[in-house]
């Protein structure tokens, strides 16, 4: 269902990004508001999904997968995550922060947390940068994906 070109899966990935953070800033459950609220933050993420192309069963899966995460990672407890010294040599602080906030939302859970981790030791250019550790989490989000079975196989 998600298979498609790859400029694409990352133009979805950085929307669910992006109304995953609006959602936590300042979304509904951060002000205490009503379900309803929460429904419009979410329809405008189905919009933007279904203006990238997407048609309205993925849109929706996507919308009701993220929903799903956001509320799993704002009621389960955030684990601290402490490099160990030989690991802040090959990743730099920013790529480490974009991964911790990806964590935290959501976006991914602790074994792609560990595992982008360890991945960082096998890159040619070290420290790892945010653009690497993106492209990272792209690959790691769309398997997530396909193991849930909101991606398609050939």
């Amino acid at each position: 269902m998600i298979d498609i070109n790859p400029q694409l899966q990352t133009k979805i990935f950085d929307s669910l990004l992006l109304h995953m953070k609006a959602e936590r800033q300042g979304g509904a459950y951060a002000n205490g508001a009503a379900a309803g609220a929460l429904s419009t933050e979410w329809d405008s993420l189905a919009e933007d999904l279904r203006k990238l192309g997407l048609n309205k069963t993925t849109a929706d899966a996507l919308v009701s997968w993220v929903t799903s995460q956001a509320e799993q990672s704002r009621t389960t407890p955030v684990k601290i995550r402490v490099l160990h010294p030989m690991e802040r040599e090959f990743i730099s602080i920013e790529a480490y922060d974009y991964l911790l906030e990806l964590y935290r939302l959501g976006l991914i859970g602790p074994p792609q947390l560990e595992m982008l981790i360890e991945n960082c030791a096998f890159l040619t250019s070290l420290p790892a940068t945010r653009a690497q550790i993106a492209k990272m989490a792209l690959r790691a989000f769309t398997e997530i994906l396909e193991m849930q079975g909101l991606g398609s196989s050939h």
